[in-house]
C-alpha cells in the first residue's frame, strides 16, 4: 500500500488463559523464527500502543461470509485496515514470516497451526477472530477505552 500501512512483522497468536499478567495471560505467541521478533519488538510495540491508547479504536471487519475479525488500531489508519487485512488474507504483502490468516479463511483443519489473533509490530495494530469474551479480556489488559 502506498499510503503508509504496509505490514512486515506480523506476530501470530492464539487465544489462551494463563496465570500471567498483561496480554500474556490471554495470548500465547507463536515462535516466529526470525531475530526481528526476538529482540524487543513485542514490548516496543506494546509500549507504543499504550503510549497512544487514547487514539485507538475497535471495530469489526467482515472478510468473507461467516468470517469477521475485530480490529484494534490507531484511528488515523482505521480507513486503511479493511484493505490491509484483505491483503494479508491473500498473501499480498512480503512479510518477514508467514501470516496464516488464509488458513482460517479457507477452513484448513489440517494445518499444524492456526492463529486466532495477529499483531502488526511495526504499525501497532491487532486483529483477531471475532470473539466477544476475548475482546472484553483484551480491553481489560491493554488499557484505554471500554
Amino acid at each position: 500500500m502506498r499510503d503508509g500501512v504496509v505490514p512486515y512483522l506480523v506476530q501470530r497468536c492464539k487465544f489462551a488463559k494463563r496465570e500471567m499478567s498483561g496480554i500474556d495471560s490471554i495470548l500465547s505467541f507463536d515462535y516466529m523464527g526470525s531475530e526481528e521478533f526476538e529482540f524487543g519488538a513485542l514490548p516496543k510495540s506494546l509500549g507504543d500502543i499504550r503510549g497512544d491508547i487514547g487514539n485507538y479504536v475497535y471495530f469489526d471487519v467482515k472478510i468473507i461470509e461467516g468470517k469477521v475479525v475485530t480490529v484494534f488500531c490507531p484511528s488515523k489508519i482505521k480507513d486503511k485496515m479493511k484493505d490491509v487485512i484483505e491483503g494479508l488474507a491473500i498473501n499480498k504483502f512480503m512479510l518477514k514470516e508467514r501470516c496464516d490468516l488464509d488458513i482460517w479463511l479457507n477452513d484448513d483443519k489440517n494445518s499444524w497451526y492456526q492463529s486466532d489473533c495477529w499483531w502488526d509490530l511495526e504499525n501497532n495494530f491487532f486483529f483477531w477472530k471475532k470473539n466477544d469474551a476475548f475482546e472484553k479480556e483484551f480491553k481489560e489488559r491493554i488499557g484505554g477505552k471500554k
